[in-house]
Formats: structure tokens, C-alpha cells, sequence
């Protein structure tokens, strides 16, 4: 009887699964090819194809059929492939002493030790190189274009040197550059080393407008950090007139005590704020001055920030005491029928399949309704969310409705017991650092839902007596994760905006920054655009979640 139960829920659970997934659990179990070749011709647009035909060559490679394992390998997209795949197919792309400069154009980031091997053209390696610079793999841009014709890549190659931290390359190869792009880069470096002068002698040679636009800013920046106040107006007041030079401009008047100054600088971003997240900062900077100049119309300012977006509409609202964001954040919505295509991604995560039921769920795009997305959301928040933005739109009422969600509530509740942690706080985190996704994985190599490096992660681990088996596992992330973000809160005496930072760009680099009294000003002053973006995300993000979790 209780064989004949577990039967009927086993077929009950992959009733909807669709038929290839059958046959690719059958494949997987049997590695019979004829049932590959079967998925392969019956349903030649399944999504885990490509991944289909690396297992299938692997075999047919190891029984000694090399043609019909090359036929099969050179159709497959490597950018379709999952991560334990790509580097069977770098195995067997090499044991089948396959072509490596088409592996390396189509595939540079995977094929990368096949630089030395391979004669690009100019162009090619450039088209490369940026691919392998943007995923920070320095040393390789650097080994492809050396040796490449020196005007066309000296730019990139530079920068690829300053990556690395060898200044005096980058300065070496910047400055015999004729490139506009490398004389900004030269500034900058030369300003950061001092040498005022001779960046001011690049910037007065700068004929490209949007280089010397981007040079000036960077300069400005700079400025700020340094505490430079009226150095910073200076390089952002030389700027064509547009939001971002106005607004830094008002935040290095407001920084200087001159608020009259900010308060016209913010009130020209306004005049040319381009979208409402803009207009809502400029709105809220344009409040702060005239509250501290002591002007009647103060309030209204802060009125049509907090009728905005983003950060500073959550600091307006929450001033005014008005929501952040609706109790209808999760609605029921009614649509045309019953999740069908929700359950049929369902089966195919529940059959142990979830990067696959992602990617059948993106192709099924068109056939989704508003309640297969919210049905979806209950087993895969991160594809939810996802969905919903593709389909209906940010300002929708089915994002409103996963936007926020509140997953792994027993992991969450058993971290923020154990730390003293705000389950509010650890919810805003998850969703900036991973957006509810556990199989995350970064560039840099962060980890899962809370976006734990390995050495952070152990740490940690041996800190706190944390078993750590797989920093994957949702409850071990969760709780190593926010036993760091409580470490850094501690470190920083309470103070939140600092612990947010350090725990995106490290604390070391924090104790660098300077201070300031105004900790609104003190967010915009963050060197790094991404640290700074980061700690207004989650800053956002903690103030809906402490609505929601009332």
C-alpha cells in the first residue's frame, strides 16, 4: 500500500513534466545514445540541448568515435552550457585537437589559455580582450595584445596594467598613446598621485568632448573623496550644464557649508533631471537646503520626493510617515485561468532540474500569465521576479506582487535570533546581493543567497562554529551571511551605512573614506559608484521590508 502511495505521488509530481525531460532522465540513467539522438531530433529546440550534446560526445569520445563526437561538439553555443559542462567541453575541444582561435572568439572567457596558441587580427583581439577584461581577467588582456599593433590597443592595455595595480606600466604604455581615451586615463592617474599640474596640462589638451566630459568628472569625484571641496566645484562648474554636473556641484557646495550655492545647483538638476529617480534625488537635496536656509516652501520639496522613486522617495516617505510601499505589494491577481505553465516549470524543478525549468520558463515567456508568475514565485522567487520584469514591467502589478517576497522565513528567523540581526535587514541584503537566487555566483566569486566569498566565508565559519559542508545550502548561507553583516555593524558602533558598505567593498577599504556628519552626504561621497548604488539599494530595500514584516 504504501508502495502504491509513494508511486502516486512520484506521478502526480511529474505529471506535467514534459516529454524530453522524460527521455533526458531516461538518458541520463541509461546513456543509451539512440535515446539522444531521439531528444536531439524530436525536440531540437529543448533548452538543455547544448548540454545534451557534451554528454553525448563525451561518450561516443571515450568508445573511440571522435568524427561523430567532433560533428556534435561543434554545434554546440558554449554560452548555453552549465558551468560543470563548459569545462568538459574545453576537454574534449582540446582531446579533439579542435580549431582554438574559433574557441577563443566565440568563447573567450572558457578558452582563455589558448592565447598563446592563437594569431588574432587587431580587431579580433580587441573584440576578445573586452570581453576578458570585463570578467577581470587582467593578465590575459595584457599576454593577447601585446603583441597586437600598439595605437589601436595601447588604451585598453594601459588600463588592463592599472587593473593589475602596475602603475608604472600603465603610465608607460598611457603615455605614449595617442588614443583621447588613454590621455583621460593618464589624468586621472596623475592626479591621483599628485601631479595636479600635469593632469590639468592632459585636460586642457582634450579635444573628444565626451572624454574630457568623463575626465572631468572623474577629477571632480576625486576631489570630493579627498575632502576638496571647492576643487571639486571647480572641475564640475568646467562641465557641460546637464544633471550630473549640477548635482555634484551641489553636493560640493552643500559640502562646503555653502547652501544658498547648492541649493541653485540642485535646483538646475532638477531642471534637467531626465528621469524620476533623478528628480527625486534632486527633490530631496533641494529639501535639505532650503530646510537649513530656513525657506517656507521646504516641505513641498520633500512632498514630490517622496511621490518619486528609489532611495530618496523610501527616506521622504519614511520622513513624512507615510508608507514606503503598499500592504498591496503581494495582490491576488485575476487572470484568464490557472497556472498551467507555472506547473509544467514546477515538475521540471521538482524532477531536479531547477537551471533548466529557469531557462523553460524564459523560452514559455510568451505563454505566461499573471498567476503562473506568482505561482512561480513560491518555489523559485529569483525567476519570478525575473518574469515578471520581462513580461509585464517594473511598475506592474505582478512585479508589486513578487517584487518583496519573503522565502526561507525558518533560515532567515534562525540567523536573525542568532545574531540580534533585523529579519528586515537580512531580507534587503538577500535580495540586493542575489535577488533570492542560492545557486549565485559572481565574477569576483561570491557565493550564494548572501554573496559570501570563500575566505569571508571561512572566517566566519571558524568565528562562529558554523559547520560549513556547502556555502551554497541556503541555511548555512543565510547564517554565515548575516553573522558578518553583524560583525561589521559591531565594528562600526551601530553604524549601518558603513557596515552596508564594507560589507560590499571590505572594511579596510571603508576605514579609507572620509567621514562626514550628514550621512546622506556621507552615501553620496562613497567612492565607488557601485558601493555607493549598493548601499541605497539595500537601504531601499530595508525600508519596504520593515513595512512589510510589521
Amino acid at each position: 500500500m504504501l508502495l502504491l502511495l509513494l508511486l502516486s505521488l512520484l506521478s502526480l509530481a511529474f505529471s506535467q513534466l514534459p516529454k524530453e525531460y522524460e527521455l533526458f532522465i531516461e538518458y541520463r540513467q541509461s546513456k543509451n545514445p539512440e535515446v539522444a539522438y531521439r531528444i536531439l531530433r524530436e525536440y531540437p529546440n529543448a533548452v538543455f540541448k547544448d548540454d545534451l550534446m557534451v554528454m553525448l560526445a563525451k561518450e561516443l569520445y571515450s568508445k573511440g568515435k571522435e568524427e561523430e563526437a567532433k560533428r556534435l561538439i561543434l554545434q554546440v553555443d558554449p554560452k548555453n552550457l552549465k558551468e560543470d559542462l563548459a569545462e568538459e567541453f574545453l576537454r574534449l575541444w582540446k582531446g579533439l585537437s579542435l580549431d582554438p582561435k574559433r574557441a577563443l572568439l566565440n568563447s573567450p572567457v572558457l578558452f582563455r589559455e589558448f592565447i598563446p596558441q592563437v594569431n588574432l587580427t587587431t580587431e579580433d583581439a580587441l573584440s576578445v580582450s573586452s570581453t576578458l577584461y570585463r570578467r577581470r581577467f587582467y593578465k590575459e588582456v595584457i599576454r593577447l595584445l601585446e603583441p597586437m599593433e600598439y595605437e589601436k590597443v595601447c588604451y585598453t592595455l594601459g588600463k588592463a596594467y592599472r587593473a593589475l595595480g602596475d602603475r608604472e606600466k600603465a603610465i608607460q604604455t598611457l603615455e605614449s598613446c595617442t588614443d583621447e581615451r588613454a590621455k583621460g586615463e593618464l589624468a586621472v592617474i596623475y592626479f591621483e598621485q599628485g601631479l595636479r599640474e600635469k593632469a590639468e596640462g592632459i585636460v586642457s589638451s582634450l579635444e573628444d568632448t565626451r572624454v574630457l566630459q568623463e575626465t572631468l568628472l572623474r577629477l571632480g569625484r576625486l576631489s570630493l573623496q579627498r575632502g576638496d571641496y571647492s576643487g571639486a566645484a571647480e572641475y564640475f562648474s568646467r562641465m557641460e550644464m546637464g544633471y550630473v554636473s549640477q548635482f555634484q556641484l551641489g553636493l560640493s557646495y552643500y559640502a562646503l557649508g555653502d547652501h544658498s550655492r547648492a541649493l541653485e545647483s540642485f535646483q538646475r538638476a532638477l531642471n534637467h533631471a531626465k528621469s524620476k529617480e533623478e528628480q527625486t534625488a534632486a527633490n530631496f537635496w533641494v529639501y535639505k537646503c532650503k530646510v537649513l536656509m530656513s525657506h517656507e516652501d521646504a516641505l513641498e520639496y520633500l512632498v514630490k520626493a517622496s511621490d518619486g522613486v528609489g532611495f530618496y522617495h523610501a527616506v521622504a516617505s519614511s520622513m513624512l510617515g507615510v508608507p514606503v510601499a503598499s500592504r498591496a505589494l503581494r495582490v491576488v491577481i485575476e487572470d484568464e485561468g490557472l497556472p498551467k505553465t507555472a506547473e509544467v516549470i514546477r515538475s521540471i524543478n521538482r524532477a531536479g532540474f531547477p537551471h533548466y525549468a529557469r531557462l523553460e520558463a524564459l523560452k514559455r515567456l510568451s505563454a505566461m500569465s499573471s498567476s503562473d508568475i506568482i505561482s512561480i514565485s513560491a518555489f523559485d522567487p529569483n525567476l519570478a521576479v525575473r518574469l515578471a520584469v520581462r513580461k509585464f514591467g517594473h511598475g506592474s502589478l505582478v512585479y508589486s506582487a513578487v517584487a518583496f517576497l519573503t522565502p526561507y522565513r525558518k533560515e532567515v528567523q534562525r540567523a536573525s535570533e542568532a545574531y540580534g540581526a533585523d529579519r528586515a535587514l537580512i531580507y534587503a541584503v538577500i535580495r540586493q546581493e542575489s535577488l533570492f537566487d542560492p545557486y549565485a555566483l559572481s565574477v569576483a566569486g561570491a557565493k550564494g543567497l548572501m554573496q559570501l566569498i570563500d575566505s569571508t566565508a571561512s572566517y566566519v565559519a571558524k568565528r562562529e562554529g558554523i559547520n560549513l559542508e556547502d556555502v551554497y545550502d541556503p541555511g548555512t548561507n543565510i547564517l554565515l551571511g548575516t553573522a558578518y553583516l553583524r560583525y561589521l555593524i559591531n565594528m562600526w558602533n551601530g553604524d549601518l551605512v558603513k557596515a552596508l558598505a564594507s560589507y560590499n567593498a571590505g572594511p579596510n577599504r571603508v576605514k579609507g573614506w572620509a567621514n562626514q556628519e550628514d550621512q546622506y552626504l556621507y552615501i553620496e561621497l562613497i567612492p565607488l559608484q557601485e558601493t555607493r548604488d549598493y548601499v541605497k539599494r539595500v537601504l531601499y530595500n530595508y525600508y519596504v521590508y520593515s513595512e512589510l514584516l510589521k
